[in-house]
């Protein structure tokens, strides 16, 4: 039994993934991969990770929690995606951290699928944009008072990783940066549920609606339909082409700045962002998803 954890982060992928991957369950569970709805999964996890955190585990309780969660027969793999199984919004920022918990909580998860194959997958984002937008999510109540005691240059994407991949050396993690998802979105898809490469995502290309005009879309699906990319890079570079050509004026426009912030702050995030990928692409255990 593989169990593929989609850990978010928290605003980049707002369930895109597990809609996009739910619109293809029957074809998914052809291939042995369930995906069950978020509601069958999300409270149940995080309650049972915290309840059965300091009891013994074994293939009966694995069982027992899939079977609750799960009503296909002969599956494989199971994908269960939840940003908040690394954190609470509010608790993203602390210390001077990203997700200061990671690792224990992905150890609690863990310890509910002790015969499982366990994948860890993660979007990554910079940080000029991600903070911002975190303050600006409605459900992360708290976390504009925790960066009034941050220094936003210390938080490093490389120091979370790290800790995870420390902890949990035999859990591969796939990390991807939420810029380059418009043109790697079909891989993410593929990476996380595990799908066969020569199977195309119906409807993958919903991702793109809020990114690019109307004309842009139809555009879009009508290139796919008729000229079916040959392989990842190819498909990349018509993405590349089209995005650069209906993408909404409006999606490329700076982000607001935070209370203290220029835009001197913002270069100098993004630098820090840059070299922090350097770092990540050496971490062993890390694969990371480039264009």
């Amino acid at each position: 039994m593989e169990i593929a954890f989609h850990l978010g982060a928290h605003v980049t992928d707002r369930d895109h993934l597990v809609r996009c991957l739910m619109r293809n369950r029957p074809a998914l569970l052809a291939q042995g991969i369930a995906i069950p709805g978020p509601g069958q999964y999300r409270q149940q996890l995080r309650k049972l990770a915290f309840a059965l955190r300091d009891q013994e585990t074994n293939a009966d309780t694995q069982d027992e929690i899939l079977d609750s969660m799960i009503e296909e027969d002969e599956v494989r793999r199971v994908v269960f995606s939840s940003e908040a199984f690394l954190s609470l919004p509010k608790w993203v920022v602390s210390a001077n951290r990203l997700y200061h918990a990671a690792e224990d909580r992905i150890g609690m998860l863990r310890h509910l699928f002790p015969e499982a194959r366990v994948e860890l997958f993660l979007a990554i984002r910079n940080p000029a944009t991600f903070l911002p937008a975190l303050c600006a999510d409605k459900t992360s109540g708290g976390v504009e008072q925790v960066l009034k005691d941050t220094d936003p240059l210390a938080l490093r994407w490389s120091q979370t990783l790290a800790r995870i991949t420390e902890a949990h050396p035999d859990l591969p993690l796939t990390v991807w940066c939420d810029e380059d998802t418009p043109l790697l979105w079909p891989e993410v898809l593929r990476a996380v549920s595990g799908h066969a490469p020569d199977s195309v995502m119906d409807g993958w290309l919903a991702w793109y609606w809020d990114l690019v005009t109307p004309t842009g879309h139809a555009a879009m699906r009508r290139w796919f339909d008729n000229n079916p990319p040959s392989d990842d890079i190819a498909r990349r570079k018509m993405l590349a082409a089209l995005l650069a050509r209906f993408v909404k004026p409006e999606v490329v426009e700076t982000e607001d700045l935070l209370p203290g912030w220029t835009e001197d702050t913002l270069e100098a995030l993004t630098a820090v962002y840059e070299e922090d990928l350097d770092l990540i692409a050496s971490i062993p255990g890390v694969r990371l998803l480039e264009p």
